[in-house]
């Protein structure tokens, strides 16, 4: 059974604050880089990154000092490893299956499924294969402690709907790609984060996703580095 929140509003506040700070990091650091004549390099980059963690850390201050509840509040199940392994490679099928269709579908309208950004990062990576190993460790553990552990089920709970919950929550997910720079590199995403949101809200276990993301977001940037 879900937790009940010890108030709606309080949490609303952690959710649009934890979204705030996450679209407004993306909006303004490029800017503020090009402003001072700086341009987009490994040690500009890492520090995106690591003002992703920032806002995680502010979000667990608000879920400890004003929320004073868990930051996870659904109970966290474990399972044996070969579900883990069947998780992983089903989760990956899908992934693979959906992201596949979305990319056919872009490509018959004629548009990008690559920006110049995400060009660009590959680019630094093939220079600093560490920070793309952080990129992606990041990747896992901030965004789906955020966006599943933190978000999702806050959001159910709010909406008394798990479908509305999983869909927001993926949509907002989605969203925070823009940065890079193609419809591609939104809905994209966005399914990700549907199969991600799905298997949470069924098996309860944010370690998994962690996982998962963090080797999705790797085998594909590995695979950029040698094209």
């Amino acid at each position: 059974m879900i937790n009940t929140l010890k108030s709606n509003k309080t949490t609303i506040i952690g959710i649009v604050l934890i979204l705030a700070l996450l679209f407004i990091q993306q909006l303004t650091f490029s800017p503020f880089l090009k402003s001072i004549g700086a341009s987009v390099g490994a040690s500009t980059f890492l520090t995106s990154r690591l003002l992703m963690w920032f806002c995680l850390l502010v979000l667990w201050f608000f879920v400890l000092k004003v929320e004073k509840q868990k930051f996870i509040v659904w109970e966290e199940k474990n399972y044996n490893i070969p579900f883990y392994i069947v998780s992983v490679v089903l989760m990956f099928i899908i992934i693979i299956t959906g992201v596949t269709c979305i990319q056919k579908a872009i490509s018959l309208l004629g548009l990008k499924s690559n920006g110049a950004s995400l060009i660009r990062i590959v680019n630094i990576f093939k220079k600093n294969y560490w920070l793309m190993i952080f990129t992606a460790l990041t990747a896992g553990i901030v965004e789906e402690l955020i966006f599943r552990a933190y978000i999702q089920p806050r959001l159910e709970i709010i909406f008394k709907s798990p479908v509305v919950a999983i869909i927001i929550s993926s949509i907002f997910f989605g969203l925070l790609h823009f940065q890079y720079g193609t419809i591609m590199n939104v809905l994209g995403p966005i399914f990700i984060g549907a199969v991600f949101a799905v298997h949470y809200w069924k098996f309860r276990n944010i370690k998994i996703l962690i996982f998962s993301h963090f080797l999705w977001d790797f085998i594909l940037l590995s695979i950029s580095l040698k094209k």
